[in-house]
C-alpha cells in the first residue's frame, strides 16, 4: 500500500504550532496560553469588528466579551455559532442564552442572566511517544535519545502503530448583569474542561465587568476584568496552570443617520495581560502585553448590517470583516478573519441568533 506523506506531516506540523505546545501539561510556556481557546470568545457579529465589542456588548455574545450588557436585555434571545479550521481538522462552537429576569442583586433598575458555551474540538491527533524506541534505537537509529530527522522517517513505516487520539476544550459561562443609576454591572463565574489523549483539566475563575452608556454625548464605556481571580486549571498528571487576569477597556461611538436611515457604530477596545507573552502579541514590553481591537458596523434600515475590524487578538488574522441580516425573529451573521498564523488558511463564522 502506497502511503502518501504529506497529509500526516501536515497535521502534525500544524498541531505542534497551534495546539500541543499550548495544551498538553507541563509543557514550557504552557501557562502563559492556558485556556487560550476562549480567548477568541464567540459570535460573528462581534468577531466582524475585529472583537472590538466591550463598550458595544449588546447581544447574547455579550455573556463573553461584557456580561454587564445583560443588564439591558428585554427579550429571551439564543445565538449558536460554527467554524472550522485547517480544513474542517478544527472545530470550534459557540452557544449564548440570555433572558431578562424579575429579581435584582443590587437593587437595580433591571437585570439580565446569560449562560454560554466555548467548545473546540480535534479529532485524529497522532500521538507517537510510544515510537520513540522503535525510532532511536539501533539498527534504524543512533539510540542517543532524541529522535531526529533522518530517524523521523521510519515513521512513515509505522503508521499502523500510530495511536490517534482527540483534544475537547470546554468553557461555560453563568453571567449576569444588572442596571445600576446610569452604569451597568455585570460579571460571570466560568468553568473550563479540557481533555487531550489520556490528559484531562478543570478550573473555575471569574469575570467582572461594567458598561456606562453614554459616557460622553454618543460614546459609551466598557471595561472587562478578565480572569479576576486568577482561573487555576488542575491537570490528571498533577501539574497546575492559571490563567492570569487581563484587562479589557473599551469605547464605541453610535451614530445614527436619519437621513439615509443607517446607524453607524465605532467601536475600540485593548485586551492587556501582565504575563509575559512576548512575540505572541500584537505589543509587549517587559512583563506587560497587549491587543488592539477596532470596529466598524454601519446598518442599513436596521436590517443588513456591513462589518469590518483589525483584531490583533491571539490567534487572530488582523484583518477582520463581516455581515449581518435581521430577519425578524431571526439574525444570520458571518464574519471572516485573516490569515493568522501565515498558511494560507482563512476562517469563515457563522451564526445564528433567535429572539423568543
Amino acid at each position: 500500500m502506497i502511503v502518501n506523506p504529506v497529509r500526516p506531516l501536515r497535521r502534525l506540523s500544524l498541531l505542534a504550532a497551534v495546539l500541543v505546545g499550548a495544551a498538553l501539561p507541563g509543557a514550557a510556556f504552557a501557562d502563559k496560553y492556558a485556556g487560550a481557546f476562549m480567548e477568541n470568545g464567540g459570535g460573528a457579529r462581534a468577531l466582524g469588528m475585529g472583537a472590538a465589542f466591550t463598550a458595544v456588548a449588546d447581544d447574547p455574545s455579550t455573556t463573553f466579551w461584557n456580561p454587564a450588557g445583560l443588564a439591558a436585555v428585554t427579550r429571551r434571545e439564543l445565538l449558536l455559532m460554527h467554524s472550522e479550521r485547517f480544513g474542517d481538522l478544527v472545530d470550534r462552537d459557540f452557544a449564548a442564552y440570555v433572558q431578562p429576569v424579575g429579581w435584582r442583586l443590587f437593587g437595580g433598575e433591571s437585570a439580565g442572566i446569560g449562560v454560554s458555551i466555548i467548545r473546540l474540538g480535534i479529532d485524529d491527533i497522532p500521538f507517537t511517544d510510544h515510537l520513540a524506541p522503535a525510532l532511536d534505537d539501533p539498527p534504524y537509529g543512533n539510540g542517543d535519545g532524541i529522535v531526529d530527522d533522518n530517524e523521523l522517517l521510519r515513521l512513515f513505516q509505522l503508521q499502523d502503530e500510530i495511536r490517534y487520539k482527540s483534544d475537547q476544550e470546554l468553557g461555560l459561562l453563568l453571567s449576569y448583569g444588572e442596571q445600576k443609576g446610569a452604569w451597568r454591572i455585570g460579571g460571570s463565574l466560568k468553568f473550563v474542561r479540557q481533555s487531550i489523549g489520556p490528559y484531562s483539566s478543570l478550573g473555575v475563575g471569574a469575570d467582572l465587568a461594567v458598561l456606562r452608556p453614554g459616557l460622553w454625548r454618543r460614546l459609551d464605556f466598557g471595561l472587562k476584568l478578565q480572569d479576576v481571580t486568577t482561573t487555576y486549571l488542575s491537570w490528571s498528571t498533577g501539574h497546575n496552570e492559571v490563567i492570569s487576569p487581563a484587562i479589557v477597556p473599551g469605547l464605541a461611538w453610535r451614530q445614527p443617520i436619519p437621513r439615509w436611515d443607517m446607524d453607524v457604530t465605532l467601536a475600540t477596545s485593548v485586551e492587556a495581560r501582565f504575563d509575559n507573552r512576548g512575540e505572541a502579541d500584537q505589543y509587549s514590553t517587559g512583563s506587560l502585553s497587549a491587543n488592539a481591537h477596532v470596529g466598524l458596523e454601519v446598518g442599513f434600515s436596521r436590517k443588513v448590517f456591513v462589518r469590518t475590524g483589525f483584531d490583533g487578538g491571539f490567534d487572530a488574522g488582523h484583518f477582520a470583516a463581516g455581515a449581518g441580516f435581521l430577519l425578524e425573529p431571526l439574525t444570520i451573521d458571518y464574519a471572516y478573519a485573516g490569515d493568522a498564523l501565515e498558511i494560507d488558511e482563512l476562517t469563515h463564522r457563522i451564526s445564528l441568533s433567535v429572539r423568543f
